[in-house]
């Protein structure tokens, strides 16, 4: 096995067990500590509550639907970990701590409504 292999064997089975990335993962953000890092970081392009401006509006997360990089929490903490190369999606690792971002995966997703709440959602 590749060290790559047992990395993303690793990642599956903490992101199949809550509770075990819940131990390695430091204290949840509060929701507020999430709309003010939206509000400084991610409203800009995306809108206030998920709503962008009308020459951005494909921005936005509200009555998105279809999800071009996944709806599922593991897809969107991806895309702001990681960015969209080619886009402005710039990636937010190591500007935002890894429980910073699942906040903010949780907050932008909900402004989804046709998103069922929790782990479900379409994956890419």
């Amino acid at each position: 096995m590749t060290i790559k292999s047992i990395s993303a064997l690793i990642c599956v089975y903490l992101w199949l067990s809550p509770s075990v990335a819940a131990q390695a993962r430091g204290p949840a953000v509060p929701r507020a500590k999430a709309l003010e890092i939206y509000a400084a970081t991610c409203q800009p392009c995306h809108g206030p509550n998920g709503v962008a401006p009308e020459a951005m509006k494909q921005q936005s997360f509200a009555g998105r639907g279809t999800w071009k990089h996944g709806s599922r929490p593991p897809d969107i903490v991806k895309t702001i970990t990681d960015g969209v190369p080619g886009t402005p999606m710039l990636p937010f690792k190591g500007r935002l701590s890894p429980e910073e971002i699942a906040a903010l995966a949780s907050l932008v997703r909900s402004y989804d409504k046709t998103l069922k709440p929790g782990a479900g959602g379409r994956s890419k």
